[in-house]
C-alpha cells in the first residue's frame, strides 16, 4: 500500500567546494581540485532564499575544506539573514584569530574539527608534518572563542591504539563533543587498505565509545558515534 507523506530538510549539509589544501589518505571524495560546475556565489545565494520555504532551520557546511571556497562568507551572512543557523566541518589548518573573527561575523556558531589521531598518526593521515600541533592550537582558539566544538576522529588501525591517549588530550584542552568515526575503503582509502579496521578493532572502537559514555559526568567530554551535527 502506498504512503502519502511530506518532509522537509530541517537540517542540511552543503558541499560548498571540493577543492582542499589537503590530500588524506582517508578521504572518501578524493577532495582536492574543485569541480568544474561548483555553483556561482548568485546561484549559491539563490538558492539559500529558497530554503526557509522548505522549513530549513540548521545548515553545516562541508567539503573539501569549506574555508576555500570564495564565497562561504557571503553565503553564511545571507542564511544568517535568513534565520538559519549555521556550522562547519573543516579540517582545521585555517583557524587564525582572523579567520575565526569572520567565522563569527558571519552567524557560524559552530565547527567541526578534523583529528585522527595522535600527532605522528593525524600527520601520517593527513601528509603534512607539524599539522597536528597546528590543528590543536586551532582548537584551542576557537574554544577561547566560545563558538561550539566538536572533534571528529575517523578511526584508523593506527589510531585504534591511541584513543586513550586523544581522550585525556582532548579533556585537557577543555574539548566537550568528539565523534569516533570508522575509516572506509572509499577514495583515496582505496590505496591503503591495510589501514582499515579489523573485526577486532571494531569491537574495540565500540568498547571505547560504550565505556566513555558510561563514565562521561556532567560537562565532561562526550564521546559518540556516527555522523554528528556541527551546528547543534
Amino acid at each position: 500500500m502506498a504512503e502519502s507523506f511530506e518532509s522537509f530538510p530541517v537540517i542540511l549539509g552543503w558541499e560548498l567546494t571540493l577543492a582542499c589544501n589537503l590530500r588524506c589518505r582517508h578521504c572518501a571524495s578524493a577532495a582536492g581540485e574543485p569541480r568544474p560546475n561548483e555553483l556561482t556565489v548568485d546561484e549559491a545565494l539563490n538558492l539559500c532564499d529558497q530554503l526557509p520555504s522548505l522549513l530549513v532551520m540548521e545548515l553545516v557546511f562541508t567539503g573539501g575544506e569549506p574555508l576555500i571556497s570564495p564565497h562561504w562568507e557571503k553565503i553564511a551572512k545571507r542564511l544568517q539573514d535568513l534565520g538559519i543557523r549555521t556550522g562547519m566541518v573543516t579540517n582545521g589548518t585555517s583557524l587564525s584569530d582572523g579567520t575565526i573573527e569572520r567565522l563569527l561575523d558571519a552567524g557560524v556558531t559552530a565547527l567541526a574539527i578534523s583529528l585522527d589521531g595522535e600527532p605522528d598518526t593525524h600527520d601520517f593521515m593527513r601528509g603534512v608534518s607539524g599539522l597536528h600541533q597546528r590543528v590543536v592550537a586551532g582548537i584551542e582558539r576557537v574554544l577561547k572563542a566560545g563558538l561550539r566544538v566538536t572533534v571528529i576522529t575517523t578511526v584508523n588501525r593506527r589510531s585504534i591504539r591511541e584513543l586513550h591517549s586523544m581522550q585525556h588530550r582532548l579533556q585537557s584542552i577543555g574539548v566537550k563533543r568528539w565523534q569516533l568515526q570508522p575509516v572506509f575503503g572509499f577514495g583515496r582509502m582505496q590505496e591503503s587498505q591495510n589501514l582499515l579496521l579489523s573485526d577486532a578493532d571494531y569491537i574495540e572502537l565500540g568498547r571505547f565509545i560504550k565505556s566513555s559514555m558510561a563514565a562521561c559526568e556532567e560537562g565532561q567530554l562526550q564521546a559518540g558515534a556516527g555522523a554528528g551535527r556541527a551546528a547543534r
